[in-house]
């Protein structure tokens, strides 16, 4: 894998109580239905990286408050 693909993605959870872990599970499974999304579309492998890489990022950002 190119140095400029991600080779490891991670989402980064808010934990200040049951509503962060309750927006979390919602969240996390609609992450979960796009990443099967993007795996079943017509991408090469380095595409589907990325693409799944951004979703990955945007939800992280918006379960720690940024």
């Amino acid at each position: 894998m190119s140095a400029t693909i991600p080779g490891f993605s991670r989402v980064e959870i808010r934990t200040r109580g049951k509503g962060d872990l309750a927006l979390a599970a919602a969240e996390l499974t609609r992450l979960a239905g796009e990443l099967q999304t993007i795996a079943g579309q017509d991408h090469d492998d380095e595409t589907a990286t990325i693409l799944a890489h951004h979703k990955i990022k945007a939800t992280s950002q918006m379960l720690r408050g940024k």
